[in-house]
Formats: structure tokens, C-alpha cells, sequence
């Protein structure tokens, strides 16, 4: 029940119900450090609810509330501080005004600054649908200002409307005092730390090393799209805050007639879970000092390894075994069942195409994402299919790859089979046609780069006169619904 006195404090905004039991300035400061711990504890949670991220928004308002009645009892303990000190230190008064009763510098702000106030955003005390706001604007800033390609940006969009703690990473990233701190830190390591660079770097993993600014971190934007790494650009990406993504996946539900009036069966849906951990990945880039001194390595050390990162990424989402590295396709979608054999061992020809098309259930086989996916050389094995005595019935010599078999989209991926060696299973999956919504990449955001100013010899201990940089990110991949999958096979199903 709300106090009785409440219709006493005209003075005051209105507190919410049981809010004006907090009078005194202690007692405020002691509900508020309450709220700022179960704040936290609701920001660590790895999937808030909905009712989680309402009930954040209500202890957001009670803290601002609470604020509200903080400010005049600080104000006036203020005021009688520097009166009290104004006594004892006669010299701190010019022309009989106190300093600090000065009138303070009007600026007018024709919008609203989204880094303003970043200390609330960093305790969690900014509700999700502003975070979101403020990351949007800072987006849409940095394409305007060529800073951030428009799909990329687009992209870095999707992540910050569909996740608060995205939005936050972005805001905490993106300001240009940070971005100024990272490059002076990737051109002068040994850089003098003011105080400024100090708060703008104080984001430090654990293990000592620098959050890459968002525009440059390739689990907020996607990065080498025109690679044969095409799986960023096909699968489902998630990103996460968490050491692990959850979802669930469900065969659908039965439906079936009755007679009138008769009793419906219990058709619910069997629903299962899916939890996919990012998996540690690094990278390694080291020189002389000289090479570091005469180049503008800064500038390309992003690209290096953005680079590295994605060729590592493409064996792993294509066949990677699942520990201490993502889950590929291949094994994590193959089944004895979705294989279709070549008839020929090394030769394909268009009804093996036609029976992996047919082999895909309905439901994904007419799914917006469906695609084929398989290595050059096999691709153009399928190109050399001629049924038409001379002319090449997929494309002719003055065409690249075509972007679509069968009518559905085709890439090439580097890491899928591509000799002709018959193998047992699903190393001699040599093409793909699959739902690639069902196929999922996690990033872990926030990739994280360390500087390593005397690399030693193999012995330990002898420096070579080199430094390097090590950069290390987390990511994982697997597949949601292994029935979305199949299989050209060259050998045999198992």
C-alpha cells in the first residue's frame, strides 16, 4: 500500500507506488546500488525473457524516479559544503559570487548525442528500446560519413534491433574518442596513456587485450563477401553476449480429420533443443620493427586479419568436427538417409543432380533460402554435362559460374570435396542442396586484439627483433534441422 503521506509532497513528482519510503539521501543512494546489482544480474542472463526485460524497464524507471528526489538533497548539500568551505577559504569568492554559483555556459544541442551519458549505459541503466535508438543513429552517422558500407551498416542494423546487449557493445565501441584511442594503440603500442585514451580503452578483455571498434569486427558487420566462403552470407547468423547460443527446433504439428463432434488427439509438436558454443578462434600476425616502422601496418593489420579469420572460418563451417572448433555442415547435417550416390563413381551426370533435388523434403525444398553449394571443381563437372551434342546446356565459355542450378541459387565453397577419389560417408559429399536457414553461425560479439612488443626465438628466451599482434574472436556453427540436408555422394552413404 503506498504511504499516507504521499499527498503531502507537492513539490516532489509523484514517486510510484511504495517509491516514497526513500527519504533520506542514504537511503536513496541504498535503493539505487540495489537496483544498479539486479540490473546486472538480469544483463549477465544469457537469454532474457520478456518478463526479464520488462521488469529491467520498471527498475530503470524507479532508478530515474529515485534520481529525481536525489538531485534537490544533493544540491542543497552541496550548496552548504561549499558555503561552509567558502567560510574557511575567504579567496574562493571573486567579486563577492561564489565560483560556483556562476552562471554556467548555455549550449543548445540540436540532437540528441548518442554517446551522451555513457557512464548509465555501461552500469545498464539505459532501457533497451533507447539503446537500440542511440545504436541506430550511430550506424546511420558513420554511413553517411563512408565510414561504413551500406550493406554492411544494414547488417550492423539487424544485430542492434534484435539485441539490447548488441546495441550496448556498439555504443561502447563506436564513439570516435574510442576508434581515435584503437588506431593510436595500433600504430604506437607503447602510446602514452592519457587520461582520455585511458577511459576510452576501458574495455580490456581479461587476458589484456582491445575490443576492435565495432565498424571493424566482423561478428556486428559481415566481412570478405565476395569470397568462396559463402556461408555468412547463406546460413542464419546470431550473435550472442553469452558463452552460448539456445533455440529450439520442432518437426511441426500433426493435424487430422474427425468425425463431428468427435474428440481432437493430442497432436502437440516434440520440441527439442539446440545449443551451439562459440569456439575459440586466433590469429597471428607478427614483423621487424622496421617492416612495422616503414609501413602503414595499422591500416592494413584489420584486413589481414579479417582475412585469416575467414579462410579459417570456411574449413570449419564446411567439415569442421564440432570440438574445439565449429560444427560444419557436412557432418553435422549428414545422414545415410539424405545421401544420394553417384551412379558413376566420378562422373555426375543430370539425373544425380535431379535425384539430390528430389530427395529434399518439400518443406525445404521450397524455402526462400534452398541453394546448392559445392566446390569449383565439381561445379564444373556439372557444367561439362551435354546432352545436346556441343553446346553446354549450364553455360557457355564466356560465363562464369551460372548463379543458378535448377533454378535455385548455387555458390561455391573452397572446403567441400574436390577431387575424385571415392570415400565412405560424408567426406565424399561433393554437392549440397540444403535449406541453409538451418545451417547456423554464432559469433560470440566482441573480438578482442592483444600486442606482443618482443616476440622470443624457438628457444624462449633470444628476441628476434619482431612484434606481432594476436587477435582472438569466438565463434560457432551447427546445423538446426539435419532433415533440411542433402547429399551428392562419390562412394558410399556410410
Amino acid at each position: 500500500m503506498p504511504d499516507d503521506t504521499a499527498t503531502q509532497e507537492t513539490q516532489q513528482p509523484q514517486p510510484a507506488q511504495g517509491q516514497n519510503m526513500y527519504r533520506t539521501l542514504q537511503e536513496i543512494d541504498g535503493r539505487q546500488h540495489a537496483i544498479r546489482a539486479e540490473l546486472s544480474t538480469i544483463d549477465a542472463l544469457p537469454e532474457p525473457t520478456d518478463d526479464d526485460v520488462n521488469w529491467q524497464g520498471t527498475l530503470i524507471q524507479e532508478y530515474d524516479r529515485l534520481e529525481d528526489r536525489a538531485g534537490p538533497l544533493r544540491r542543497r548539500m552541496a550548496d552548504i559544503d561549499r558555503v561552509m568551505r567558502a567560510r574557511q577559504n575567504p579567496e574562493n569568492r571573486e567579486d563577492g559570487a561564489p565560483r560556483s554559483r556562476q552562471a554556467p555556459e548555455q549550449t543548445v544541442r540540436s540532437h540528441r548525442d548518442p554517446f551522451e551519458d555513457m557512464d548509465r549505459v555501461r552500469a545498464g541503466l539505459v532501457a533497451p528500446d533507447e539503446l537500440r535508438s542511440r545504436a541506430e543513429t550511430v550506424i546511420e552517422t558513420d554511413a553517411k560519413r563512408y565510414e561504413l558500407p551500406g550493406d554492411f551498416a544494414e547488417t550492423a542494423t539487424r544485430r542492434a534491433q534484435g539485441s539490447a546487449p548488441i546495441a550496448r557493445h556498439i555504443l561502447q565501441t563506436g564513439s570516435k574518442e574510442y576508434r581515435d584511442a584503437f588506431r593510436a594503440y595500433l600504430e604506437d603500442p607503447q602510446w602514452q596513456r592519457g587520461p582520455d585514451r585511458f577511459r576510452a580503452m576501458n574495455l580490456t578483455a581479461a587476458s589484456g587485450g582491445y575490443l576492435l571498434p565495432y565498424v571493424l569486427d566482423p561478428t556486428i558487420v559481415l566481412t570478405n563477401a565476395a569470397s568462396a566462403n559463402p556461408f555468412r552470407r547463406i546460413a542464419r547468423n546470431v550473435s550472442t553476449t553469452s558463452n552460448a547460443w539456445q533455440g529450439v527446433n520442432s518437426a511441426g504439428v500433426t493435424a487430422a480429420w474427425i468425425t463431428e463432434a468427435g474428440t481432437a488427439g493430442d497432436n502437440s509438436p516434440v520440441l527439442g533443443q539446440i545449443q551451439i558454443t562459440p569456439q575459440k578462434g586466433a590469429a597471428w600476425v607478427f614483423g621487424s620493427y622496421e617492416a612495422l616502422d616503414d609501413t602503414n601496418f595499422g591500416e592494413q593489420l584489420p584486413q589481414l586479419l579479417a582475412d585469416a579469420r575467414d579462410r579459417l572460418e570456411s574449413a570449419a563451417f564446411t567439415t569442421g568436427s564440432g570440438t574445439n572448433q565449429p560444427l560444419g555442415f557436412v557432418p553435422g547435417g549428414y545422414g545415410t538417409a539424405g545421401a544420394v550416390l553417384i551412379a558413376t563413381t566420378a562422373t555426375v551426370v543430370a539425373a544425380d543432380v535431379y535425384g539430390v533435388q528430389a530427395a529434399l523434403p518439400p518443406r525445404f525444398r521450397n524455402s526462400r533460402s534452398v541453394g546448392w553449394v559445392s566446390n569449383i571443381a565439381w561445379l564444373n563437372k556439372i557444367r561439362a554435362i551435354d546432352t545436346a551434342g556441343g553446346s553446354s546446356f549450364w553455360a557457355n565459355f564466356g560465363s562464369d559460374t551460372p548463379e543458378q542450378l535448377l533454378g535455385k541459387p548455387i555458390y561455391e565453397a573452397s572446403d567441400m570435396k574436390g577431387t575424385t577419389t571415392a570415400v565412405t560417408g560424408s567426406g565424399g559429399a561433393v554437392l549440397a542442396f540444403a535449406d541453409w536457414e538451418q545451417f547456423l553461425v554464432v559469433d560470440r560479439v566482441g573480438v578482442s586484439m592483444l600486442y606482443e612488443p618482443l616476440v622470443k626465438g624457438t628457444a624462449g628466451s633470444i628476441p628476434t627483433g619482431q612484434a606481432g599482434w594476436y587477435m582472438f574472436f569466438r565463434t560457432g556453427s551447427g546445423v538446426s534441422t539435419p532433415n533440411a540436408f542433402r547429399y551428392l555422394v562419390n562412394g558410399s552413404a556410410a
